[in-house]
């Protein structure tokens, strides 16, 4: 029995090197890009001035108007002021497009041709579409 227990064991140090693996792994696999990502992070939000366009980590677009030590004051709307914790801003970004309500004339509009049976959802087939609202007429 003793020379099955020796031949189970093996040495101490074959034990070790996938312990030595696994933390080489884990160092370039999380430890690293997560520092990488929170230089980043802090690197953008040291670089925020005023008349910056941002995103918050809650997905309000605003303006910063004054930063005072971790903190931005930040215009969402018109004459709407909030302040905020540096550590909430997302990112910057560059142009930021609005979309405008449809008109209530044109959803009076859709509202109508829904009411008639015509299809005004677009498919992968505009074709097949086509013949829906022709075979309805």
């Amino acid at each position: 029995m003793s020379i099955l227990a020796a031949q189970e064991q093996g040495s101490p140090l074959s034990m070790l090197v996938p312990l030595i693996l696994i933390a080489v792994a884990f160092y370039f696999f999380l430890i690293r890009p997560q520092k990488k990502r929170q230089e980043e992070q802090n690197k953008m939000q040291k670089s925020l001035v005023p008349g910056s366009r941002v995103v918050t980590s809650s997905g309000i677009y605003g303006t910063v108007l004054d930063t005072d030590e971790g903190d931005i004051l930040l215009e969402i709307a018109d004459g709407v002021e909030v302040r905020i914790m540096a550590q909430a801003v997302m990112r910057v970004v560059e142009d930021v497009e609005f979309v405008d309500e449809p008109e209530q004339d044109e959803a009076e509009g859709d509202a109508d041709k829904a009411a008639e049976g015509i299809d005004l959802t677009k498919g992968e087939d505009d074709k097949s579409a086509q013949t829906q609202t022709s075979d309805k007429s």
